[in-house]
């Protein structure tokens, strides 16, 4: 197992799956990479002028970047190397899985839910999206700390 893909949106559901995929890593001397997707906002752009929509999602793009970084701490002296990138897709799913693929990643980790309001009784959309799509093995985590 080469590569563990972890998306990540911040919530307590994505932590969770960090730390079981970071727990995974250091068992096989995998390659940790973290993958935050933001969704596309065009079709919320009326009235909105080019140059502000590009401030929009590079503000966006900075935030998730942020927020990625500050899981590198955890992952410090545990000699595992780690990658994280921001991508943009209108779908989360299809973004998570696309990027699985061209990436030739060995094992999805991600969280039953995320930090969406509207969630599935049994799992969330991004989740049942994944685990219907990738052509790896993902391992869906339960619970958020």
């Amino acid at each position: 197992m080469e590569k563990i893909l972890v998306p990540f949106d911040g919530s307590g559901y994505s932590q969770k799956a960090f730390e079981k995929a970071l727990e995974i890593a250091e068992k096989f001397d995998s390659k940790l990479i973290l993958v935050s997707v933001l969704q596309s906002k065009v079709g919320d752009s009326t009235g909105i002028s080019l140059e502000r929509m590009q401030e929009i999602q590079d503000e966006e793009k900075e935030a998730a970047t942020t927020m990625l970084k500050n899981l590198e701490s955890q992952v410090t002296g545990k000699n595992i190397s780690f990658h994280m990138e921001v991508i943009h897709n209108p779908s989360s799913a299809d973004g998570i899985v696309t990027f699985a693929e061209k990436n030739s990643v060995d094992l999805i980790v991600i969280g039953s839910h995320g930090r969406t309001g509207f969630r599935k009784i049994v799992l969330g959309s991004v989740a049942n999206g994944v685990l219907a799509q990738a052509k790896c093995p993902v391992l869906i985590t339960k619970g958020t700390q």
